[in-house]
């Protein structure tokens, strides 16, 4: 707050601005579930609904690896595991599960995933999908739910279920890893 309060009131009025107009100007992708910019919107998808709906540049990029699935946390682990030079597409998850959440699915996009992974792999379109979460408790855990829940698909479908390197320190948020580190860790995944 104190931050707020040293700058000129410009700068104060344009960040009010910015965040009353922040819904009007985002998306989320249907496909990944990543939030971008209105003004760097990809193509469109139809949802289950039949409603068009918008999907990210990433997402609608051809050039990229279809065949290439990166299971990440959040947005910012996206843009860091995108710096490294990965080609591949993505799926942000929403978080993670806690220890001993009854629910399990509740905290993620579980579903959703699993959804995604089942449209993929039966079109064949799937090669593999890296579990990309932070080195830390959580991540663990909630990587080793996914992998339960997608293995029987992986095994029936035949794709590659990995997991980054451990370039990553242990306890270490993907957030905060530098792009080489990443791109090590993606190289070599097990």
């Amino acid at each position: 707050m104190q931050f707020l309060l040293v700058q000129q009131g410009a700068y104060r009025a344009a960040l009010a601005d910015d965040i009353r107009r922040l819904g009007a100007n985002t998306f989320q992708c249907k496909k990944c579930f990543r939030w971008f910019a209105k003004s760097r919107q990809g193509s469109t998808l139809k949802g289950p609904s039949g409603k068009v709906e918008p999907c990210c540049p990433i997402c609608s990029d051809s050039h990229r690896d279809q065949g290439l699935l990166c299971v990440v946390e959040k947005d910012a682990d996206l843009d860091n595991v995108e710096r490294s030079g990965f080609k591949g597409l993505y799926f942000v998850l929403g978080g993670t599960i806690p220890l001993a959440a009854e629910d399990p699915e509740a905290h993620v996009r579980a579903r959703e995933f699993v959804k995604r992974v089942e449209e993929d792999a039966s079109q064949k379109i799937l090669k593999e999908v890296i579990l990309g979460l932070s080195a830390t408790t959580l991540g663990d855990h909630t990587r080793g739910f996914l992998q339960e829940k997608i293995l029987p698909i992986a095994q029936a479908l035949n794709f590659k279920i990995t997991s980054l390197g451990r370039g990553l320190s242990t306890g270490s948020e993907l957030e905060y890893a530098d792009p080489d580190t990443i791109a090590s860790a993606l190289s070599s995944r097990q």
